[in-house]
């Protein structure tokens, strides 16, 4: 790894873009504005309530690899305030998104959604107002409780990335910029004293993918994480840059060079400020590790402490994220076949693996 110009400079010089970032970012905003005015066409012409919406992947952002021929199906996310209400109206009105799913009734499908997989029902490849689009449809209690808990790390991995809001709800502004701070103090955790702006968002790009098993078996590319992070580095700087410079363990040490406070005290004191969920499965994965912590909640600090203290810290918590993505990953697309429907299902892998062989 290169090393760092330890000379000081004001960090206000440091953390902002360069040049050529603040005209790509200008590039990319002006994209979005463009897209923003599509999307938002076609959540009116759904005509459906939606509380909160926001669009991802690679058919909003584009990613290292792929060539402007190549147009995805855009991916979005619907938050709504009661799920079974919610159906009803878009079954009523939009028949045709549905599989089989759709004939059961709304009740059915908001089974499906909140009892299996992350709490998303998806129906992909829906044409709407000319645009291929891929819309799940979550409860909002489902997706804050994602946000701040890390329950599956679904909606709040896919939202580590850069995502376009379409409809704002004022809450989730709150919650959003929790799940980001959650993401970079997590990824501290794998990190080593000195590391580049790049390296700490290629791994909070990467926690999603943990436990994954579409890595696995040829379901997504395996340079995916490089390739978002390549594409997207003035958008990812952007999203995090108020994070980094608010947290007084972490700070620039030179242009693209960041500086962790690797001392016992302060990773603690950071572990202690992450999700329940990932500080119980972190420490599952410490005693699996052969570390003696003891049980009990007054146990926190010491038990914070001793994780901290060992080398391989970054392995442990690693595979604490996969313990909460695995199960949810897998279940979810499980899930797909129903709301999808066989047919569609189908064409869903062939394309994603079309994608993948085509860039190989």
């Amino acid at each position: 790894m290169p090393q760092p110009n330890t000379a000081f400079k004001a960090i206000d010089k440091i953390a902002h873009l360069s040049e050529a970032e603040e005209t790509r970012l200008d590039e990319m905003r002006a994209s979005q504005t463009q897209m923003r005015g599509v999307l938002e066409k076609v959540l009116r012409k759904l005509g459906v309530p939606i509380r909160y919406a926001f669009a991802y992947g690679s058919g909003v952002y584009k990613q290292a690899g792929y060539g402007t021929e190549s147009k995805p199906m855009v991916d979005l996310i619907f938050g709504v305030s009661h799920a079974d209400h919610w159906h009803a109206l878009n079954i009523a009105r939009n028949r045709k998104h549905y599989s089989f799913m759709g004939t059961l009734g709304a009740n059915a499908v908001a089974f499906v959604q909140d009892r299996m997989g992350a709490g998303v029902y998806y129906n992909p490849f829906v044409e709407v107002d000319g645009v291929m689009v891929k819309y799940g449809v979550v409860s909002m209690d489902t997706l804050s409780s994602d946000l701040l808990n890390w329950d599956s790390l679904y909606l709040a991995g896919r939202m580590h990335k850069p995502t376009l809001t379409l409809r704002r709800d004022p809450l989730m502004r709150i919650t959003k910029q929790v799940n980001l701070t959650h993401a970079v103090r997590a990824s501290l955790l794998m990190l080593p004293k000195n590391f580049t702006a790049q390296q700490l968002f290629q791994t909070i790009a990467a926690l999603s993918f943990a436990g994954d098993f579409r890595m696995k078996v040829g379901g997504e590319n395996p340079r995916k994480v490089h390739n978002i992070v390549e594409a997207q580095m003035p958008l990812f700087k952007s999203r995090y840059g108020s994070i980094i410079e608010g947290l007084p363990n972490l700070e620039y040490i030179g242009e693209d060079f960041l500086q962790q406070d690797m001392s016992p005290q302060a990773r603690a004191a950071m572990l202690r400020k992450m999700p329940n969920n990932f500080y119980d499965r972190l420490v599952r994965q410490g005693r699996k590790a052969g570390i003696r912590l003891p049980p009990g909640l007054g146990a926190e600090q010491v038990n914070s402490e001793k994780l901290v203290a060992v080398d391989n810290i970054g392995h442990i918590a690693n595979k604490a994220i996969e313990s909460i993505v695995a199960r949810p990953a897998l279940t979810q697309s499980i899930k797909g076949i129903l709301s999808s429907g066989i047919s569609k299902s189908i064409s869903y892998m062939y394309a994603k693996n079309s994608k993948y062989r085509s860039k190989n």
